[in-house]
């Protein structure tokens, strides 16, 4: 595996565009390059974001969105919204270019909380993806987002100290980052945002085909229960019509259950006891799912949470797993508790008492990986349903 990007490596990229002049002299913190309108250039624009860990676009008129294709995709962007425009306005020029692109890891700059407010609600966005100033002026705005961002990287610390355990680690961990930075939570806390924004383009990939698969043909008018088991902030709900699904998510960390009801009102967030016991009636969803979650618990554990999500999924609903799927031994420094594919079948068979059908499988290859360690099972559950 090559390299992975940490936050070591912190080099934000200020797309200063016409406000070159001024925001050079605005004293922003750390390592970090300002662009003029010049800059962009596709070969030059590649060769200045080789190396950063965020754009930050302080002159939404004059960059070109189109230019930002292939690696470049996955660079965090944080957009500093203009002054004196009104949503309206803003949707019709930057929607479909800028707002629309637009995902979990990225961010928008903005003093006008009633400006911010309209957008959040249209594009779906959570409000820890606001990054508040209080002048939006290209150089004090970048200023404001230098001292926030050069914050955030500092936000380094371990957890769990000793041999790891999974429900006090991930508690703890999840509990220490909520506040500050909880999609920090999301993979090490040591990995870069670039990194991480990679990571979610290709499970998002794999996965949004066959959150629709799971819908099937069932009305737009009946709603769609769905069940993420280690839901952390939410992530994955942004990915769901909230008009016509009831999402609910459930995680170890009361910490990250209040920053995902935070960011997602609409949907239902509830922790998850040391049992692993979920809060649910039996047959309540018809999709139960968990993306990297299995692999981070002993297999006793992954027994207990596959059989309950089993349980609570209905007769021909779904069940997914998206994880890290590797063989070899187990270390105690290691937050992972290998398990080959084979035998996780073997367990998912085991525990749901052969009452399933495979109805997908994917393997999944990360950047920076020099092998394929991932992979996405689908199984509907078999039986008649209790109620009707």
């Amino acid at each position: 595996m090559g390299r992975v990007p940490t936050d070591a490596d912190q080099h934000p990229v200020f797309y200063a565009g016409r406000f070159f002049d001024e925001v050079a002299d605005a004293g922003l913190l750390g390592d970090h390059t300002v662009l003029s309108d010049w800059d962009v250039l596709p070969s030059q624009l590649s060769a200045a974001l080789e190396r950063a860990s965020v754009l930050v676009v302080l002159d939404l008129f004059s960059f070109p969105f189109e230019s930002l294709t292939g690696d470049l995709r996955d660079v965090p962007l944080v957009l500093s919204l203009p002054a004196g425009f009104d949503a309206g306005f803003l949707t019709t020029v930057f929607g479909r270019a800028a707002f629309a692109r637009l995902g979990f890891f990225d961010r928008v700059a903005a003093a006008d909380a009633g400006v911010w407010g309209k957008l959040r609600r249209r594009y779906g966005w959570t409000e820890r993806q606001r990054i508040e100033i209080e002048d939006d002026r290209p150089e004090n705005a970048a200023a404001e987002i230098s001292a926030a961002l050069e914050a955030e990287s500092a936000l380094l610390a371990s957890f769990g100290e000793g041999d790891y355990e999974a429900n006090r680690y991930w508690s703890e961990r999840g509990d220490a980052l909520a506040g500050d930075a909880p999609d920090r939570a999301i993979c090490s806390v040591n990995h870069s945002l670039r990194f991480n924004k990679a990571i979610h383009r290709i499970q998002a990939a794999v996965l949004r085909p066959q959150f629709a698969a799971a819908r099937g043909t069932q009305p737009e008018d009946v709603p769609f229960d769905v069940l993420e088991v280690g839901a952390g902030i939410g992530r994955w709900a942004a990915g769901f019509d909230p008009a016509s699904t009831r999402f609910t998510g459930v995680d170890i960390s009361a910490g990250m259950v209040k920053a995902a009801r935070a960011n997602f009102p609409e949907c239902r967030f509830d922790r998850l006891g040391a049992e692993s016991i979920l809060p649910y009636g039996d047959e309540s969803f018809d999709l139960a799912f968990s993306v990297t979650v299995m692999h981070h618990n002993p297999t006793p554990t992954k027994r207990a949470l596959i059989s309950e999500m089993w349980r609570v999924t209905r007769p021909g609903g779904r069940l997914m797993f998206l994880e890290d799927f590797v063989s070899g031994g187990w270390s105690t420094m290691s937050t992972v508790y290998p398990m080959s594919v084979l035998r996780f079948v073997e367990l998912l068979v085991e525990a749901t008492a052969g009452q399933v059908v495979l109805e997908h499988v994917e393997s999944v290859r990360y950047p920076h990986d020099s092998f394929t360690r991932g992979g996405l099972l689908s199984v509907s559950k078999l039986g008649v349903a209790k109620t009707w």
